[in-house]
């Protein structure tokens, strides 16, 4: 039995299509956007802290989505762990050792999510593992205790208190060589008026 010529266009094109590999989404990164676009957007949080559990869970992706990934903004997260905090500066390692595996994202939206969890018992490997392959798993334990990651934090830490960072989160816009603070409290729609209205 022949198929038509226009049936087997279409059989082939949705061949083709299914055995395209799938566009994946960009990864989440500690520094994403164009370092030349007109707002910098600098965030100062603590894994340990429920207000930045609260802001991750309702700004961040909107934020990335509406204007990093746009490029009208470039987005600069900052580790910055409190010393009342016992298992967050363990917390922001692991963060910053998965951000070299490409697991930036997954790792902070684990150990925003599971908050709760690991405050507790300091399951921090456990919770931030738990996304990630055994091999990603390995390479993440190892460079959570690398000298270099240790340092990558304290710098965050440094940059912060340069800053006056008292409190987390703290988000910092710049526009045109000015720096504005932001209430983080505020709504997400009145953080994007802000922005709107800087250009």
């Amino acid at each position: 039995m022949k198929i038509p010529l226009l049936s087997a266009t279409l059989l082939a094109m949705l061949l083709a299509v299914a055995l395209a590999p799938a566009e994946s989404p960009a990864k989440v990164t500690k520094v994403m956007g164009t370092p030349v676009s007109a707002i910098t957007i600098e965030v100062f949080s603590d894994f340990q802290c429920p207000k930045c559990k609260a802001l991750h869970e309702t700004w961040m992706g909107p934020l990335i989505n509406d204007y990093v990934r746009t490029g009208r903004a470039y987005l600069i997260q900052h580790e910055y762990p409190l010393p009342q905090h016992a298992y967050a500066r363990t917390a922001a390692c692991y963060a910053c050792a998965a951000d070299r595996v490409g697991k930036y994202g997954e790792v902070c939206d684990i150990l925003f999510k599971k908050q709760q969890e690991w405050e507790k018992d300091g399951k921090v490997d456990e919770t931030a593992c738990s996304v990630l392959s055994p091999a990603e798993a390995a390479k993440v334990r190892a460079l959570a205790k690398d000298p270099a990651i240790v340092a990558q934090v304290q710098k965050d830490v440094d940059l912060g208190m340069q800053d006056r960072v008292n409190s987390t989160p703290t988000v910092i816009v710049s526009y045109k060589g000015r720096h504005y603070p932001v209430d983080v409290m505020a709504s997400y729609s009145s953080f994007t008026r802000f922005l709107d209205s800087l250009h």
